[in-house]
């Protein structure tokens, strides 16, 4: 299996995210048609309606439903929240109600990122996409993909990584699956949404190369790669501008450079200005409470609003709709039967396990059956295995890991109370391992608020410790939505990341930890050792209404490799119960041009015991003298990854087809991704710092970089470019002898006087008597070629 990374197609697997014909069958298997096969129609259709029709449709009916138009056939459909579970609620009209149908609730996106794995992402998605058909839902409000700038955020539960290239890969994956079975995916929330502090208000600031490297790739990725077919714009502003009337996000971005063809709904309540949100891209507006569709009719009339845009919203609108028609007419399943809760909580229980991630182990784990276990925390009973918010399920089952244990068989001792550190210690006497089960308080983890600190309730810090040193072996298990601080890890025997696992969370870690199934997961997002550590730090949520994000393209392990902090643990980190030799790197040739896919591999062997999955992630890394050429860029980047199963003593060559993206930067001033020219080191390992394998390639740019010189323009980059330094080589000397003459210096301080007359405009030559015509001349012929 080859898989192909950097470009329009980068992170797919061969022959997927092809889209076939709409099966006008419903599409219970396969591929669904996207919205841009009824674009066409809904032109045609919204052209036959009138200006109050076209109204009304670009703004809900309510909390969670479309409005339609009888006159035509449009019938509305309904929406549901939904990224790890159907939240269906049962009082539609009640915009305060909470009740909504139970479903199986599947592992968050903090938990789920951690298996990078497409095909687990691809099955939840289809998963839940198959219970929103049960409920007649068309519209999943869901995934979001913003990327993990601050472990703080409140809503980093939802979100997948801090890597764009990663989550990028797994939110396509997710989509293909849920629309898969005729049910419109949504996006979210477009784009800078990095905080829960003053969300709705907050002005993110950030800069273009961060904009386009970091923040946006996820979407470009959701759209060109899985083809979804709705986005939902974001609550905040972005540079100055609100999200939802944003024309350069909205529709300069995401429909004109990237294509988007499908629908854009706003986050609920974050229009303020209905006609400047149509103006801007935003098609639909929810929810219906406060809206005023005789505020559009109005600014058409009156020409505030052109009648051409509204026919656009309208008919993007109508896409949706003739597409969710189309499917519930064809398919007579459509809203009948029942959630098959049992399969769906097994399926919730593997992906689970195959996602939490194994921090540290000296031996402790897998567990020795038939010893005695002290089991210490509620969430070994209750677990917190989901966020709060407008994610939150009536989950199906809850599985507790202390029932399962001793289902099993298992003798246990379980004490509630951290702060019960007595009855702990003298029940450890008698058992052979202390399982903890700890985390982050459910209170502190929701949409709406971000997290004060990484830091875990000092009782389970203190009981921790107190176990360690009582010198049984001590196993952790922690329950979070994203990192969290451990000053006991050093003495813990084995640390479980379970992250918030989804209701069969309980069942994933007793298979982990008793060895009835291998650890596998990764690290998503980088652990810091302190918050003083994190890449925000200094920004993070911002003053008032501002969020300056000056930390810019070093996110995450961007940051801290650039800075040489050592984290607590790694991005891509992940143990395993066998181990896995890196054998050796290659590249098909020794040079490529940036227009070729760069053909990678690496032979990778289970020299374990027992069979296992490793995920092989490869990192781009330019060379400092050559390929990055002055600008600023991190030292390396996940560009490509592969999760495969071995058994033992298998060996496997993993190959990877490298696109241009791989390789590029955004340049603001071309406003255009850009390759240089250089080596580049291919790095191959089991995580960001655990690089196993390695090969270099040149890559040669195809493009031809224009700039054009002014006065202002300073000599240092006027001789940089091709042809320019010899057209004022005779200047130069002039200038150097001139300055030599004022200072007194001799001829071999020349080096000096240079790098100081490289720092200085051409019209320096000007001031020192060279005719201006003279100057520009020579910026005519430069600038000509």
């Amino acid at each position: 299996m080859r898989q192909v990374a950097g470009g329009p197609d980068r992170g797919s697997y061969e022959g997927e995210g092809e889209r076939s014909a709409s099966p006008r069958g419903g599409g219970k298997e396969g591929t669904v048609s996207n919205l841009k096969d009824y674009a066409e129609k809904a032109k045609g259709l919204a052209a036959e309606m009138t200006t109050d029709e076209k109204a009304n449709l670009v703004s809900g009916a309510g909390m969670w439903e479309t409005r339609g138009c009888d006159r035509l056939g449009l019938k509305k459909i309904d929406m549901s929240d939904g990224p790890h579970g159907i939240r269906k609620q049962l009082d539609y009209a009640d915009i305060a109600a909470d009740e909504s149908v139970k479903t199986v609730c599947f592992p968050s996106g903090s938990c789920i990122s951690g298996s990078w794995d497409t095909e687990a992402l691809r099955q939840m998605g289809e998963a839940i996409g198959r219970n929103a058909r049960i409920h007649d839902i068309s519209l999943l409000l869901g995934p979001g993909t913003n990327i993990k700038r601050s472990p703080l955020c409140g809503r980093n539960f939802e979100y997948f990584s801090e890597d764009p290239h990663l989550a990028g890969v797994l939110v396509a994956a997710y989509i293909r699956g849920v629309q898969s079975v005729g049910v419109s995916a949504c996006v979210k929330h477009f784009a800078g949404n990095n905080q829960e502090t003053r969300r709705l208000t907050v002005n993110a600031l950030i800069d273009e190369r961060a904009l386009r490297e970091i923040y946006l790739p996820p979407f470009e990725t959701a759209i060109r790669e899985g083809n979804v077919d709705t986005v939902m714009s974001a609550y905040n502003t972005l540079n100055g501008t609100s999200c939802s009337q944003n024309k350069r996000l909205l529709t300069e971005i995401l429909r004109e450079e990237w294509g988007f063809d499908g629908m854009v709904v706003s986050d609920w309540g974050a229009v303020t200005d209905d006609t400047e949100a149509v103006l801007a891209g935003t098609d639909l507006k929810m929810p219906g409470f406060g809206g005023d569709p005789a505020r559009i009719e109005k600014a058409v009339n009156d020409g505030t609003l052109s009648a051409e845009a509204l026919d656009e919203a309208a008919a993007r609108v109508i896409a949706l709709l003739l597409k969710a028609n189309e499917v519930k007419e064809h398919d007579a399943d459509w809203g009948t039967g029942a959630e098959d809760f049992e399969r769906n909580h097994a399926l919730s229980r593997r992906l689970a396990g195959e996602s939490m991630v194994l921090l540290k182990n000296d031996g402790a784990l897998p567990l020795k059956q038939g010893g005695k276990l002290l089991i210490v925390g509620a969430y070994a009973r209750e677990p917190h295995f989901q966020g709060g918010g407008s994610s939150h399920v009536n989950a199906y089952r809850v599985d507790d890991a202390l029932g399962i244990f001793e289902e099993n068989g298992w003798e246990t001792v379980f004490v509630p109370e951290f702060s019960d550190i007595g009855a702990m210690l003298e029940a450890m006497k008698t058992c052979d391992t202390a399982l903890v089960f700890a985390g982050t308080p459910e209170s502190e983890e929701s949409e709406g608020f971000d997290r004060e600190t990484l830091d875990l309730p000092e009782a389970q810090n203190t009981a921790i410790f107190a176990l360690c040193e009582a010198g049984a072996p001590t196993v952790v298990i922690l329950f979070e939505g994203s990192a969290a601080g451990m000053p006991w890890v050093d003495e813990a025997n084995a640390v479980l990341a379970a992250f918030l696992p989804g209701e069969a969370g309980g069942g994933a870690v007793y298979d982990l930890v008793t060895g009835a199934a291998n650890p596998c997961g990764k690290l998503a997002e980088t652990f810091a050792r302190k918050r003083a550590d994190t890449p925000a730090h200094l920004f993070f949520p911002g003053e008032g209404d501002a969020s300056f994000y000056g930390e810019s393209l070093f996110v995450g392990y961007r940051y801290y490799e650039k800075k040489e902090i050592e984290p607590l643990f790694p991005f891509g980190h992940g143990l395993s119960y066998t181990v896995f030799a890196y054998e050796s790197a290659k590249a098909g040739k020794r040079s490529y041009f940036d227009n070729e896919r760069a053909e990678i591999s690496v032979d990778i062997k289970n020299v374990g015991w027992r069979a296992g999955k490793e995920i092989v992630q490869l990192y781009v890394r330019p060379d400092p003298q050559t390929a990055a050429k002055g600008r600023i860029r991190p030292v390396k980047e996940l560009k490509a990854f592969e999760k495969i199963d071995l058994a033992p003593g298998e060996i496997r060559t993993v190959r990877f087809l490298l696109e241009r993206r791989a390789f590029a930067f955004y340049d603001t001033e071309a406003r255009d991704w850009r390759v240089n020219t250089g080596n580049y080191s291919i790095l191959i390992g089991a995580s960001s710092v655990d690089i196993r394998a390695e090969t270099e390639i040149e890559v040669i740019s195809t493009q031809t970089e224009r700039k054009v010189f002014t006065r202002d323009s300073l000599l240092g980059d006027f001789c940089a470019d091709a042809g320019g330094k010899a057209l004022i080589d005779g200047l130069l000397e002039t200038v150097g002898a001139g300055m030599r003459d004022k200072t007194g210096d001799k001829p071999g301080d020349d080096e000096a006087h240079m790098k100081m007359v490289m720092s200085m405009p051409l019209k320096t030559f000007i001031l020192l008597g060279v005719p201006a015509e003279e100057v520009d001349g020579i910026l005519a012929q430069v600038n000509a070629r």
